[in-house]
């Protein structure tokens, strides 16, 4: 999914371009700084909580912002081999940026759902 990307691009950001690395911080959904022990490990590879507030304080502040925005719902509904991007109702984080005038810079990861077998079994649970 793309939150294995993102953390394996964490660890290679660090070592390609260092300077870069310090001053980007990853929104993360809210619900995950309320678990135990995956709060720590949010903290420690750099991600916030994805108010709106608090991206707009990192961004008055310089830093860059890491936005996954397919959330909860490409994690979830992931299919194995299938593409799917959910972007529909995700507008905020470019009115946030026009508003703010920093540039956005779109990346796709192709292939990333071809990493693990998923069942169809409960997906009108999911």
């Amino acid at each position: 999914t793309s939150s294995d990307f993102r953390i394996l691009m964490d660890g290679i950001l660090h070592t390609v371009l260092p300077s870069v690395a310090e001053k980007l911080r990853v929104l993360t959904a809210s619900v995950l700084f309320r678990i135990p022990l995956v709060r720590e490990v949010a903290m420690w590879t750099r991600c916030v909580d994805a108010r709106r507030s608090v991206a707009e304080k990192l961004l008055d502040n310089r830093y860059s912002i890491l936005v996954l925005p397919g959330g909860m719902d490409e994690q979830i509904l992931t299919q194995y081999q299938k593409e799917t991007i959910y972007l529909r109702k995700r507008k905020g984080f470019i009115k946030l940026a026009m508003r703010k005038g920093v540039p956005v810079v779109p990346v796709y990861v192709f292939g990333t759902s071809d990493h693990f077998v998923t069942s169809n079994a409960f997906f009108g649970v999911r």
